[in-house]
């Protein structure tokens, strides 16, 4: 066993990193999250039982705390280390063992191997508590960077994308209970953790939605408390056909308005890539429920609730563009449909082999 502390590093790369720097949020969302999954991880270790609510003590964050060394020349690289052996008789049997469930959990995330999560860490409790601080850490969709993750050898052992997220929820949630859920976009307006409910007010028609959650999912409403958030469940209607409940939340996140940046698009087994990364604002429609991209040049015109679905809409509207548009011949196109056409081919290009 070794006899000093795990080394890895972070390895942030895309636009933001291109110049070796990257947004302190950006920065502060991957080693924040990381730093919490590690000390649940060291909790379970150490035989401690995870509770709702849940206070790490002191004297454990010190122990396991992510040291971050001088960043060096990479996209944006942060240089990290494990725990500190020193702090008590037996600190560096614990910490190898905390590195080796929370490296082995990255490797199946990474994987998107839900066998390889499971057998990482069977606890199931503690693993759905570490897998929603890795869902923090991954790049949310139409996010312009991602994260590799590097041994002490330099090589990469786990990559957090645009994929991470979609299959930490998949891992979350079962099947059957996704299929029947809804996202609706509101104003947190009460919580009462007694009875493990909050209400938020649904824009549309400004009434209060009472929300019922399992305390497994507790801590994503300490962490999300703006006004407008995002809630995932099962949406009750009434008699008016609109939203009067919503019961077995499973998720509750911020709303997401950061600009989208257009990089790969992927559908049906083909992939578009852009020359440049064409960057959209996302807006709000009116009801303040759907998240609408549009490019007039592209004819992008596009909505959903989230940004993972709006996603999945952007690329298949894209690939419809490009099929009906930028492979059509000349003869067949009108003068504007053209100049459509001439836009698409200048900004993406169809990448056969791609993964």
């Amino acid at each position: 066993m070794p006899d000093t502390a795990p080394t890895f590093s972070f390895h942030l790369e895309g636009a933001p990193a291109s110049g070796h720097a990257i947004p302190a949020s950006v920065l502060v969302q991957v080693v924040e999250n990381a730093q919490n999954a590690v000390e649940l991880i060291g909790y379970f270790v150490e035989g401690k039982e995870i509770k709702r609510r849940l206070r790490i003590p002191a004297r454990m964050s010190r122990k396991y705390q992510l040291v971050c060394h001088v960043p060096v020349a990479g996209s944006y690289a942060l240089p990290l280390s494990l725990g500190d052996p020193l702090s008590d008789l037996f600190a560096l049997d614990d910490i190898q063992k905390v590195w080796g469930l929370f490296s082995g959990l990255l490797r199946g995330v990474s994987a998107c191997d839900e066998r390889l999560v499971r057998d990482a860490l069977p606890d199931g409790t503690v693993r759905r508590r570490v897998l929603e601080c890795f869902k923090a850490m991954a790049p949310g969709a139409g996010a312009n960077w991602h994260l590799d993750i590097r041994g002490d050898d330099d090589q990469s052992f786990a990559l957090f994308d645009d994929k991470t997220q979609p299959f930490v929820q998949g891992t979350l949630v079962p099947a059957e209970q996704r299929e029947a859920e809804r996202t609706i976009t509101g104003e947190l307006k009460t919580i009462n953790f007694t009875q493990r409910q909050f209400s938020i007010v649904y824009p549309p028609t400004e009434r209060e939605l009472v929300c019922s959650y399992d305390e497994a999912i507790e801590d994503l409403l300490y962490e999300n408390r703006r006004s407008l958030i995002q809630v995932t469940g099962r949406v009750v209607l009434n008699d008016e056909d609109q939203p009067k409940e919503i019961h077995e939340v499973s998720d509750i996140c911020d709303l997401d308005l950061s600009p989208f940046s257009v990089e790969h698009l992927r559908a049906d087994g083909r992939t578009l890539t852009a020359r440049v990364p064409v960057v959209i604002e996302p807006t709000l429609d009116d009801s303040k429920q759907y998240l609408c991209l549009a490019n007039e040049a592209l004819g992008i015109d596009v909505f959903a609730h989230t940004r993972e679905k709006l996603a999945v809409e952007l690329a298949e509207q894209v690939l419809m563009l490009w099929d009906e548009y930028a492979l059509a011949s000349d003869d067949s196109l009108e003068e504007s449909a053209q100049a459509l056409k001439q836009a698409l081919l200048n900004t993406f290009t169809e990448v056969a082999d791609a993964a």
